[in-house]
Order: structure tokens, then C-alpha cells, then sequence
């Protein structure tokens, strides 16, 4: 299987978009032989950071792409070149803006994208407006006969009824929903790590596996 790249976006903060990239890269690393890589490309270097403070040889690798340096767009098709040739699965963690070139050409040179989705009406909002840009990239990467396929993932799930509004949002731009959410739980943001797994992969009703083994399959398998 050739190099996938999955990029992990949204277009307002707070989302958890970070959290979930690195607990799945943390779970690809842990519980399958593939070489993981994961570009933080967002401002708040939130993964850089974290992988520097574990220090650890154990962890998936981080790289951190500044987009504000010379020639950033010719520096990043050249960083893709490179780790498509190193690494199984790639993971970028895109700035949450759309009026930049970051998401653009995050975008155009992945194979999934990921939208984190929470049932706030700010939150709802925002996704939709930002799933709404998403069409044109599409089209591009479809003219360049490359397959896209955008999920989004209904993130800090409760038991408040504007969590039915989220099913408005499958779509849009061409999303589909997972069907395996994710809760609002402390031990994702306690124990968020380059390193450690979140939860042990034989525990079938976890639901972090069940959203895993879903992400393994749409995207990966």
C-alpha cells in the first residue's frame, strides 16, 4: 500500500482537532507496524510540543511546517515528496483557517480529511461554512484523477438534543459521519501523548476503539 495522507481540519478552535489527530496517530503507532508521521502544520505547535517534552524514541515522528517561510507551497510539496518515501501513514494537523494557502494545499495532497464536529450552534456554523470551501479542492484533486473523501467525526458527544442538529451536516461539501462518536472525556485530554495509547485494544466497547477500528477502515485498510 503507497503512503496515505490524512489531514485533520476545521475552521474554528476548540474542537478537539488536535487531541483526536494525536490519539489516533499515537493508536496507528501502538497497534499496527506502519510508520507514522505527523506534520504539525498549526500555528500553536501543540503536537511539536508534546513530542518534545516526552522526548521519548518510542513515539511516532512530528515534524513542524512553517508555512510563513520563503516559498512555503514549493518547501512543502518537497517535505510530501520526502516523507512519502519514509513513511505508511501520514498525518497533518492543518491550521484552522481558510483564507490562507495552508488549507488548500494540505488538502489537495491528502487522501482523507477529517472534521472534528461538536453540537454547539457556533460550532455547527462554523463547520458548515467550512465544509462549504471544501467543493473547489475537491474538484482539483478529482481533475488530477486523485480519489478525497471527507469525514467528519462527532467530537465531545453528550446527551444534549443538539446533537440531533449534527446529522444536518452529512453532505455538506461531501462529508459522511461517522458512526462511532467520540465523549467529552477527561482521560483524552489527561492523557494525551505521542507515545502512550489512550486504552487497551482488546477492550471491544471502548468507544475510542470503536471509532479506531472505523478510522482503520475507511481509511487505511
Amino acid at each position: 500500500m503507497s503512503c496515505r495522507i490524512i489531514s485533520f481540519a476545521t475552521q474554528k478552535g476548540g474542537v478537539g482537532k488536535t487531541t483526536l489527530l494525536m490519539l489516533t496517530a499515537a493508536a496507528i503507532h501502538n497497534r499496527t507496524k506502519k510508520r507514522v508521521l505527523v506534520i504539525d502544520c498549526d500555528p500553536q505547535r501543540s503536537v511539536k510540543t508534546i513530542y518534545n517534552q516526552e522526548n521519548n524514541n518510542d513515539s511516532y515522528d512530528v515534524f513542524a511546517f512553517n508555512w510563513n517561510q520563503p516559498k512555503p507551497e514549493a518547501n512543502f510539496e518537497k517535505t510530501i515528496t520526502l516523507a512519502e518515501k519514509r513513511y505508511d501513514v501520514i498525518l497533518m494537523d492543518v491550521p484552522g483557517k481558510m483564507e490562507g494557502k495552508e488549507i488548500y494545499y494540505s488538502v489537495l495532497i491528502s487522501d482523507f480529511l477529517i472534521v472534528p464536529v461538536v453540537a454547539s450552534a457556533l460550532d455547527i456554523n462554523a463547520t458548515i461554512s467550512f465544509l462549504k470551501k471544501i467543493p473547489p479542492i475537491r474538484e482539483d484533486k478529482m481533475d488530477q484523477g486523485f480519489p478525497f473523501e471527507v469525514y467528519g467525526v462527532i467530537n465531545k458527544k453528550d446527551q444534549t438534543i443538539e446533537h440531533q442538529r449534527l446529522k444536518e451536516l452529512a453532505g455538506i461539501g461531501g462529508m459522511k459521519l461517522f458512526y462511532s462518536p467520540i465523549s467529552n472525556l477527561v482521560r483524552y485530554r489527561r492523557n494525551i501523548s505521542t507515545v502512550h495509547d489512550i486504552t487497551d485494544s482488546s477492550i471491544e466497547k471502548d468507544e475510542f476503539n470503536m471509532y479506531f477500528d472505523e478510522f482503520m477502515t475507511k481509511c487505511l485498510l
